[in-house]
């Protein structure tokens, strides 16, 4: 399994050894694995990239030379484009003979005289006129035809299809259909900024400063994450210079635009520039966040009033359901999965940022960045509600399964030195406070008091859940109880001993305390001493796995490191722990080839005008394995005027301002309509409709595909028939 990305890294790694005519014999190198067998069959997913991309594309090149015996591409669009362009036919076929290509079909794939080599990337002259000769059969034979509506361009363009195309449609396989709602949040502009931009228009007179501050970023103290009273002088100076770089870019951009444009239109720009701001922005993504929380919250409750989710995925129906089959006649017993999408990654990040203050991180998984391995860590988080990790055999700490390493123990563990010169670790949460200067004075505190300040206003208690706060030398007071209700026993000196301690030791010795090493032995007992709050000094703090690290030779310090022979978190098991997550924040970036089918909310937070994009979302959802449907919901964000600036508003506005709620979406083209009258009367002349009275227009695309029947259905028992779902009562 190989993604797109890498077949870059392997296309440009082959093509500068050729440009450099570097000798694999002579180097020692070899080229891509990939090259380097006859694979039995390829198969493309998303293969309509293929046809996207022209022949020489990297992405193109490098899959169009490995050797193969078959080749399959699966895509849910082997054309892209809008239907209604006039374009589409014309650029539709060059995408598949392009697809063709790749396929290696007999006439319009390849020659007699081409191989394998001679289409291999750079591979010359030969390889082009092959190619050229293709295409020029395809041209002439199948596009030029069928763009000048002859029969024999469809008759040919049908055959060909007919051979190498297996075609499903939704309607074929009975899914049910998508809900598609609109919801609305109103966000006021503020009073002053309104007067503002009325005396503007109305005077056409600026102050550079106060239109700066009105419309723009406003003050330090609306900035995300910045302290003015924490600051160094460094940041200070460059927020300053980035401000006035704005504040001269605006006024620049508001003078020169103020003299040429009219009243309303000169209103909307400065309406605009105050509506792209960070600070309307942020207050923007409350809203819309605020919105999905009480949607969540009220699905999730008419769900506790169905009888509550059923969880156990595994064994549900394999088989899609039938239109007639729909929460609206059936008991829907799914747990509710909610997906946030949004092309924009801050804003997507802002709702997030509300929704861990509301909910559990538990509660939310992401799909925003990351390697192939994060994400389908995180996705499986999602549709299963269980993490994965290992408990540490050392600290007992878990480590999530989150596609990363998990050889060693990435838990912290502080060291830490009492008033008897005992240097021994802890967890974090054994922290109770800081110690401040009031009590610094007690006769058995060590190390130097803790400044207020440093933890931005939070009290000394809170100086354990952040490592931000944390300075070597540190004066804490902990929780040294051992055993400790909360923390497993820890082993003992002689489990410890037969574990390496001795040359733990030794090393610390040799380090005098300064190196990476120590131990998670039992903690110091002396009589008389208050080991519920125990006063120490912090040394140090690093992953446990660094503490105990394996015995090894260290080439760049020519000496053996480590000591440590014990059991370690490669050893442990893999075990599950159930979560209640239903919310995934998605980044549309990320949305391609998801199976997202056991999804029952999917809230855009911007608003999709293009159909073929709409469908391309809601086929993440809305595919195969859907057994109920799924609602789409779009949160569209309305600006509210104050009545003296929207009255303004009214008499200088050619046409009054409509507000996009009552959006219609037609079921089977997802094309937008003003209300649900038009997207009905739509619907039943529409192409795309199997039961409806449009006129299919026979040199078109979509009518060719329309034109190819899939296979024989499946036969499916009445076992696996959906009303015996155990979603459904």
């Amino acid at each position: 399994v190989g993604p797109f990305s890498r077949i870059k890294e392997q296309y440009y790694l082959r093509k500068r050894r050729r440009n450099e005519d570097v000798n694999d014999d002579l180097t020692g190198e070899k080229t891509s694995p990939l090259l380097q067998m006859r694979w039995f069959r390829i198969v493309v997913d998303e293969g309509h990239e293929l046809g996207e991309n022209e022949a020489g594309n990297d992405i193109t090149a490098f899959i169009n030379v490995l050797a193969a015996e078959r080749r399959w591409v699966m895509s849910g669009t082997p054309t892209t484009g809008d239907e209604d362009s006039q374009q589409f036919n014309d650029v539709g076929l060059t995408q598949l003979q392009r697809l063709l290509l790749f396929l290696r079909h007999e006439k319009y794939g390849t020659t007699k005289d081409e191989s394998l080599e001679a289409q291999s990337i750079g591979g010359g002259g030969r390889s082009e006129r092959n190619k050229a000769n293709a295409k020029s059969e395809w041209d002439t034979l199948v596009k030029i035809p069928f763009l000048k509506k002859q029969d024999a361009g469809r008759e040919e363009l049908f055959r060909v299809l007919k051979e190498v195309m297996v075609m499903h449609k939704k309607e074929d396989i009975g899914l049910p259909k998508p809900v598609f709602k609109q919801g609305e949040v109103t966000i006021p502009i503020v009073q002053e900024v309104g007067s503002h931009i009325v005396d503007v228009v109305q005077t056409r007179i600026i102050d550079m400063m106060d239109t700066f501050e009105k419309l723009s970023i406003g003050p330090f103290e609306s900035e995300n994450n910045f302290d003015l009273h924490t600051a160094s002088d460094s940041e200070l100076f460059i927020r300053l210079m980035n401000r006035e770089r704005k504040r001269v870019a605006l006024i620049e951009e508001i003078s020169n635009a103020k003299d040429l444009l009219g009243d309303e239109d000169l209103f909307d720009k400065l309406l605009d520039k105050h509506m792209s701001t960070t600070d309307f922005q942020s207050r923007v993504d409350k809203l819309q966040a605020e919105y999905i929380k009480e949607a969540i919250k009220k699905a999730r409750k008419e769900l506790e009033g169905r009888g509550g989710a059923i969880t156990d995925l595994n064994s549900g129906p394999l088989t899609a359901a039938s239109d007639q089959f729909n929460a609206a006649s059936f008991n829907d017993r799914r747990p509710i999965k909610a997906v946030v999408y949004s092309s924009s990654t801050d804003n997507l990040l802002s709702v997030l940022e509300y929704f861990y203050e509301k909910f559990d991180r538990e509660n939310i998984a992401e799909l925003m960045e990351g390697n192939i391995d994060t994400m389908a860590y995180e996705l499986g988080r999602f549709r299963l509600g269980q993490k994965e990790g290992k408990y540490c055999p050392i600290c007992n700490g878990w480590n999530e399964c989150s596609g990363t390493d998990l050889s060693m123990c990435r838990n912290m563990l502080v060291e830490v030195e009492d008033a008897a010169g005992n240097v021994f670790l802890i967890e974090p949460e054994r922290i109770l406070r800081a110690v401040g200067h009031e009590d610094i004075d007690r006769t058995d505190c060590v190390g130097r008091p803790v400044e207020m300040n440093r933890l931005g206003g939070a009290p000394l208690d809170k100086y354990g859940i952040s490592r931000k706060y944390w300075r070597v030398g540190d004066a804490l007071c902990i929780d040294a109880r051992d055993p400790h209700p909360l923390f497993r026993a820890r082993w003992s000196e002689e489990q410890w001993m037969a574990y390496g301690s001795a040359r733990c030791k030794e090393l610390v010795a040799i380090d005098r305390g300064e190196g990476v090493d120590n131990y998670f032995g039992p903690l110091p007992c002396e009589e008389g001493m208050n080991y519920g709050q125990l006063m120490v000094s912090l040394r140090k703090w690093q992953q446990c796995g660094k503490f105990h690290g394996k015995p090894r030779w260290n080439q760049s310090r020519r000496k053996q490191v480590g000591w440590y022979t014990g059991p370690t978190l490669a050893h442990a098991e893999i075990d599950a722990i159930k979560e209640d997550v239903f919310i995934l924040a998605l980044d549309a970036s990320l949305a391609h080839g998801l199976d997202l089918s056991f999804v029952t909310h999917l809230y855009l937070l911007e608003p999709i005008d293009d159909a073929a994009l709409l469908e391309q979302v809601t086929s993440r959802a809305h595919r195969l394995g859907a057994i109920a449907p799924v609602t789409i919901e779009t949160v569209h964000v309305w600006r509210e005027l104050d009545p003296i600036t929207n009255e303004f508003k009214k008499q200088i506005s050619s046409n009054e301002e409509q507000k996009r709620t009552s959006t219609a979406i037609c079921e089977h083209c997802y094309r937008s309509f003003d209300n649900i009258t038009l997207a009905e009367e739509h619907e039943i002349r529409c192409d795309r409709n199997p039961e409806g009275s449009a006129v299919v227009q026979p040199f078109h695309l979509s009518s060719v595909y329309r034109d190819l029947r899939p296979p024989p259905p499946m036969m499916i028992n009445a076992s696996d028939d959906v009303k015996s779902s155990k979603y459904f009562s």
